[in-house]
């Protein structure tokens, strides 16, 4: 019977020293679990912060294209308008006119800078990034300047491809800085109207393209600012 209760006490004792150890262990995971859970989220804060920062230039930079862009349109239209109405082309000095053309003739690409982006995703640093759906619009940040480059880059094969072999090929070469260029007379010429209603056309679609580009970046921005500012 001492034999039997010296092993009872000593079951019980060993019962309890495991209890110990697992509570020690299961302890020892949620600390290690506590501190990974904050090294991330340190760790996504920063990552957050330095995509927000060159969003906000690709924001600026965009914003500028759209800008030069816009001002584009508005040229095609006004020439489209002097080449309905030969009264009111007939007033405006060559140099209006070659303004006005050079202009509608603006065709900048969109090219953001992706550097902190592009390095994130090839090191994995974008899984630490919680919200899914910025997740998500980060990494389709690319296709989407894809489809708002499109009008940029047809008006730029076309412009290789017919506007200079076409219609610019009838300047006069004066001097090695400077062009004469007869504006009424091209003004009048059924290529040039042709290139005139084909601007209009793409030029109003890639704005409206750029817009919604710009509206997916400013929306993307305030739900990066929102998570930081949790």
């Amino acid at each position: 019977m001492l034999t039997e209760n010296k092993f009872s006490k000593y079951l019980m004792y060993a019962i309890g020293e495991i209890i110990l150890v697992v509570i020690g262990i299961l302890i020892a995971l949620q600390v290690s679990n506590w501190n990974t859970q904050r090294i991330n989220a340190n760790s996504e804060q920063i990552i957050l912060q330095d995509l927000n920062s060159e969003l906000e230039r690709n924001i600026s930079s965009l914003e500028y294209i759209i800008e030069e862009h816009q001002k584009s349109l508005d040229a095609a239209i006004e020439i489209r308008n002097l080449i309905q109405d030969p009264v009111k082309l007939e007033k405006k000095s060559e140099e209006y006119l070659v303004s006005v053309l050079n202009t509608m003739n603006y065709n900048w690409t969109y090219d953001p800078k992706l550097g902190i982006l592009n390095s994130s995703i090839n090191s994995g640093k974008m899984d630490l990034i919680q919200n899914k759906e910025i997740r998500y619009m980060l990494s389709s940040i690319q296709e989407s300047i894809v489809d708002a480059n499109e009008s940029t880059e047809e008006i730029g094969d076309m412009r290789n491809n017919f506007y200079w072999p076409v219609i610019a090929s009838k300047r006069e070469v004066t001097d090695f800085e400077s062009l004469n260029f007869k504006s009424k007379e091209t003004f009048r010429n059924p290529e040039f109207i042709w290139w005139n209603t084909f601007m209009i056309a793409v030029r109003e679609e890639g704005l409206e393209e750029e817009n919604e580009l710009l509206m997916f970046l400013k929306n993307l921005n305030k739900m990066m600012i929102s998570e930081l500012e949790n």
